[in-house]
């Protein structure tokens, strides 16, 4: 998988969880007064957290997989490269979540015959070939919205809790 290749073009997202900490520090506080109900909403505010950050990052992921696939089987390959497409590169290019649901990363997993991951010559280009980059614009494309998707997310699970 990427995480042990860097020289993979790969897209990655996550989300860090600043808010388990105090809704942790104010359920405690909600027990100590006494307050059962106070700690059962905080319980539902917690868990929808976790939930909608997790559904951002994933759709996400899956997003930027299908963009990707989409700009590799469009603009990739024929006369300008010589690379010739197969959709093996594009069928490749997979999501994987990890860290809990709160990252995801997504690659191209293709292997050539002689075991060299060609995601790396197409994205990034070789002395004979000219880049034809598909994982960048695709991480451009999903991650320039994705701060107010997981902003909405986020607070849309406050109102509903």
């Amino acid at each position: 998988m990427a995480t042990n290749n860097e020289h993979i073009p790969t897209v990655r997202y996550r989300m860090t969880d600043d808010w388990s900490g105090p809704i942790k520090n104010l359920m405690h506080t909600m027990a100590l007064v006494g307050s059962g109900e106070g700690v059962a909403h905080l319980q539902r505010l917690q868990f929808a957290m976790d939930t909608n950050a997790k559904k951002v990052i994933h759709d996400a992921g899956v997003a930027t997989q299908g963009k990707a696939r989409e700009i590799e089987r469009a603009n990739v390959g024929g006369k300008k490269s010589g690379y010739v497409p197969t959709g093996n590169l594009m069928r490749s290019i997979e999501a994987h979540d990890s860290s809990g649901g709160m990252q995801t990363e997504i690659a191209p997993q293709a292997m050539s015959k002689k075991d060299y991951e060609y995601g790396q010559a197409v994205e990034f280009g070789t002395k004979k070939m000219a880049a034809e980059p598909f994982m960048k614009p695709a991480g451009d494309a999903i991650g320039n919205s994705l701060n107010e998707t997981a902003r909405k997310a986020l607070k849309q699970a406050s109102e509903e809790a």
